[in-house]
């Protein structure tokens, strides 16, 4: 397919071509369609468009806007991710390498919706370009020139390896995918502060801090976005903390728009408390609460137990419920003590087992006594030793207080009660 080559890429190639008759009414893009959602630009943008002819554009702002081919594709990037793109603010031949070193973009060698076509002069120099459409195996390329024309069109075959220029001091060096790099979503989350658009055709003071006395660092133009990460009132005003051109300071934001607030974080939900039911189900299956007063201290054990320990304590008295009741004796009904077959329930005359202190139950008073009567301390009442011994093995050791301290804990199950 024969290549039209329309118009001039910059003023110092001198080349002159016809230029596309362009539509006296330039509708906004969002109205015009396009495939996929991309809108293509097939006409000049009106001086009003603030991604060309504002200090929003980099390129106007420092005096090298339009005609320019780098001003021209960093503006039209702009208006296709809808942010400001992460483009070389050099010269044309400087955007390849740029995105390569940056690891702004992907890129490569076949053309796609959007990307921005690169050229550098092996005589020094280069140009930049947007492919607008591909159809029918022909790419069309949006462009301005330096010194040239604002705006005019290009074409290539699909399969061209230099980008539809033939011209033997150009070298084609590849497509810039702006449209695969962070989408708008990616980029408002990646912000760490709300995002404002300044409106205000003189621009807003950027200033050391929240307040007109504070002097001023900067001027941040008319449609600069800015990321704001706090705000503050101070002399009637909204002041936002944000930082442009390498300087951090406040700026007013009554003359500011508010783009993209983000979102606060997340908290956790709150808890619940338990229902009556969950507390009545926690409550069975807790162990025995440990007493609020402290145990009374007591020696280490000693390295060997003490067995058939005997007591010279003073009986207590039948009508007190105490551990004189148990028979001290073993008889037909009560089987031999080192045997583990006594009967479950709770029977009228019944006594249980690991009640070292006769006091109708089981606690970690109960091992601590234990632990003071192998360690000499305190001895258990005599008619009591029986129940503390809790593995029936006819002594008294610190196994039996062991198993206390599990019984009270739910870590274990023993034979509650003997007759």
């Amino acid at each position: 397919m024969a290549k039209r080559l329309v118009a001039l890429f910059l003023g110092l190639m001198m080349i002159i071509a016809p230029v596309a008759v362009v539509s006296a009414v330039e509708l906004p893009m969002a109205e015009l369609g396009g495939k996929d959602g991309f809108v293509p630009r097939l006409t000049a943008p009106k001086s009003n468009n603030k991604y060309y002819y504002s200090d929003l554009n980099k390129y106007e702002r420092f005096g090298y806007g339009m005609p320019n081919c780098t001003a021209y594709a960093w503006g039209r990037a702009y208006e296709i991710m809808g942010y400001e793109p992460d483009l070389s603010l050099n010269d044309a031949d400087t955007w390849w390498d740029y995105n390569k070193e940056n690891k702004s973009y992907p890129y490569g060698q076949t053309p796609k919706l959007g990307a921005v076509a690169c050229w550098n002069y092996t005589t020094g120099g280069g140009h930049v370009a947007v492919v607008e459409k591909i159809e029918d195996g022909e790419i069309t390329f949006s462009n301005s020139a330096y010194g040239g024309k604002t705006f005019y069109l290009t074409y290539a075959d699909v399969g061209a390896s230099n980008g539809g220029i033939d011209y033997y001091t150009w070298d084609f060096q590849g497509y810039i995918y702006i449209t695969e790099g962070q989408s708008k979503e990616d980029y408002y989350e990646s912000l760490k502060g709300d995002l404002y658009r300044v409106d205000s055709y003189d621009g807003v003071n950027l200033r050391k801090g929240a307040g007109t006395s504070y002097s001023t660092l900067t001027a941040i133009p008319d449609g600069t976005e800015i990321v704001v990460t706090s705000t503050k009132k101070a002399e009637g005003y909204t002041w936002g903390k944000t930082s442009y051109d390498g300087f951090t300071g406040w700026c007013v934001l009554d003359f500011a728009e508010l783009i993209y607030k983000k979102p606060e974080p997340t908290k956790p939900p709150a808890t619940e408390p338990p229902t009556e039911a969950a507390t009545e189900a926690t409550e069975a299956t807790r162990p025995e609460v440990l007493p609020t007063e402290p145990a009374e201290p007591f020696e280490p054990f000693p390295s060997e137990p003490l067995e058939n320990v005997t007591s010279t304590f003073d009986q207590a008295t039948p009508d007190e419920a105490t551990c004189d009741q148990i028979p001290t004796e073993p008889s037909e009904s009560l089987p031999s003590w080192g045997e583990s077959t006594f009967d479950e329930g709770t029977p009228d005359e019944a006594f249980l087992i690991g009640d070292a202190n006769g006091d109708g139950k089981i606690s970690i008073v109960d091992a601590t006594i234990i632990q003071k009567h192998l360690a000499r301390v305190k001895e258990i009442p005599h008619n009591c030793i029986k129940l503390a011994d809790l593995n029936g093995d006819g002594k008294i050791t610190v196994a039996d207080a062991t198993i206390v301290q599990k019984k009270i804990a739910g870590i274990i199950k023993t034979k509650s009660y003997i007759q």
